[in-house]
């Protein structure tokens, strides 16, 4: 199986996960909501992480299934479903290879999760997993951005920027994440860097972590090809999570298939 990013989460990164992937500025979360309550039925999250998409489905009624390849955020996804007094099954497993015995009416993939595969043999694979687990009149819809300004600026490549910048708890402290990016233009390959931390309130560092991922972007034509590939019918791509068409100047696309 070649290497990937679809990354294990654990240690800094993971507990601060939700502290840095809090913001929702495309309503990326009201978009699911509203799909998945169209749809109906059963929905799998893949890479459901800590919850994020995964509650706010859960507390609308949804019969909503969990997975992930990272036990840490397995764990604290079941801990906070359990802690709102939800139901849902949250799995520890491979988007990649995953078989589950049983299909879905919607099958989505928030948050970029499918490009933190790397290898083309493995993307497909994950493609075709989820069409095998695809009711007849299932639909999988997933969530894909394009680093349309690290792409642009050649000039940011290998350098270090801070990114987030956010107070946590009650004693003055503060998280921090610093990101260095290379760009693989030709393979549309990010190669990510990002340098964690915690400060106190005196700016002292009292924890650093530096971990690393590969993210693969994929062009819009791309993709259909791609889903086509997989054995997928009809495909359509919306831009920003809103009603129009993916086009230019779109900095996230919205990827239904069935």
């Amino acid at each position: 199986m070649g290497s990937m990013s679809y990354k294990d989460y654990n240690g800094l990164e993971a507990e601060l996960y939700d502290v840095f992937r809090g913001g929702d500025e495309l309503d990326e979360i009201g978009f699911y909501c509203g799909v998945a309550a169209d749809k109906g039925g059963k929905c799998l999250d893949l890479g459901c992480g800590t919850g994020r998409v995964l509650i706010p489905l859960a507390q609308q009624g949804i019969n909503i299934t969990g997975l992930d390849a990272s036990q840490f955020m397995v764990e604290e996804c079941r801990a906070r479903v359990s802690a709102e007094g939800l139901s849902a099954d949250i799995l520890h497993d491979d988007m990649r290879t995953f078989d589950l015995g049983r299909s879905f009416d919607l099958v989505m993939l928030p948050g970029a999760t499918f490009q933190l595969i790397e290898e083309r043999q493995d993307a497909m694979n994950a493609l075709q997993r989820v069409r095998d687990h695809l009711l007849p009149d299932g639909v999988m819809l997933m969530s894909l951005f394009i680093p349309y300004y690290e792409i642009v600026n050649e000039s940011l490549d290998g350098v270090w920027r801070l990114e987030r910048d956010e107070s946590i708890g009650d004693e003055g402290e503060r998280a921090l994440c610093h990101v260095c990016a290379d760009l693989d233009r030709c393979e549309q390959v990010m190669d990510m860097r990002q340098r964690f931390e915690i400060i106190d309130k005196n700016g002292i560092t009292v924890r650093s972590e530096v971990k690393r991922s590969r993210l693969r972007w994929y062009g819009k034509y791309e993709l259909e090809l791609l889903l086509a590939s997989a054995g997928f019918q009809s495909v359509e791509i919306l831009g920003d999570f809103g009603d129009e068409e993916a086009g230019d100047g779109h900095a996230a696309m919205a990827v239904f298939a069935k």
